[in-house]
């Protein structure tokens, strides 16, 4: 989406949380980011507070005062516009309907449910779970739920069957980091943090930005088990269209014949 083709966001407290979380991450004051908006402090402080809407204009100012890339844009305008975001209450134990996870199990390849973006293993078929035991769902009576990013950081057989594990954890955590505040429910997203620091990577990958094309790739190489040879698989997650009542995503590995990192299609 460019950023012309937004006319005004409208003020939503969920975007002014994310704006104050963005500011204070970098130790910025309100003064430091409303200086580098050419904005005066009391607007700012408006802005922030959701008492003025944000333009398309101030958005793009703000993203540059805050080092937000565009392509974390959609997150910004998640936030702004009502009904697409939510904080994420009360979605434990999942609600999955026999129909989704008939048609999870029916497809040829390992593939999960999961709740982005703190991505909570809600379900996997059986090609999953025999390929990826440490992402296996707990049971619905469980206190909370399995978390790929939590089980990525402490289980040691994901770094011994992910090659590219680093790059993957990275991109899993900078997606926690950018898109959770204001929507996850701030004790869960304060719990995940909590397991993670146990891994001594934790704050290195935690605080390292990304950049578009890093974060878009899509590569992951798997060893096999039983040869040690390299595995390449693409990795896609979609969000359901249809039902539209599907609160969480789906995500597949396939196979892919070219082991090198994604990169852009050319314009």
């Amino acid at each position: 989406m460019a950023i012309g083709s937004i006319d005004q966001v409208p003020a939503q407290p969920l975007l002014g949380i994310f704006m104050r979380y963005r500011r204070e991450s970098l130790s910025l004051t309100q003064e430091d980011v409303a200086r580098r908006m050419f904005v005066s402090v009391s607007l700012y402080r408006k802005l922030e507070k959701g008492e003025r809407p944000l333009s398309a204009s101030r958005l793009a100012d703000w993203c540059a005062a805050t080092d937000i890339s565009l392509f974390l844009l959609r997150k910004m305008v998640s936030l702004a516009l009502p009904n697409l975001s939510s904080v994420s209450i009360g979605t434990w134990p999942p609600k999955l309907r026999a129909e989704d996870l008939e048609h999870l199990e029916a497809l040829p390849y390992p593939a999960f449910y999961h709740k982005f973006p703190e991505y909570e293993i809600l379900a996997a078929n059986q090609l999953a779970r025999q390929a990826f035991p440490w992402l296996i769902p707990t049971s619905a009576d469980a206190e909370r739920p399995a978390n790929v990013i939590e089980q990525m950081m402490t289980v040691d057989l994901a770094q011994q069957v992910l090659i590219n594990w680093e790059e993957i954890v990275h991109r899993l955590l900078f997606g926690l980091r950018m898109y959770a505040p204001g929507v996850v429910e701030p004790e869960r997203l304060a719990q995940i943090i909590e397991t993670c620091r146990v891994n001594p990577e934790f704050e290195r990958l935690w605080t390292t930005d990304m950049s578009e094309d890093q974060f878009n790739n899509s590569l992951v190489l798997v060893r096999d088990p039983e040869t040690g040879g390299q595995l390449s698989l693409t990795m896609r997650s979609y969000n359901p269209m249809h039902p539209d009542d599907c609160h969480y995503q789906l995500f597949i590995l396939t196979p892919r014949a070219d082991p090198s990192p994604s990169v852009p299609v050319p314009d």
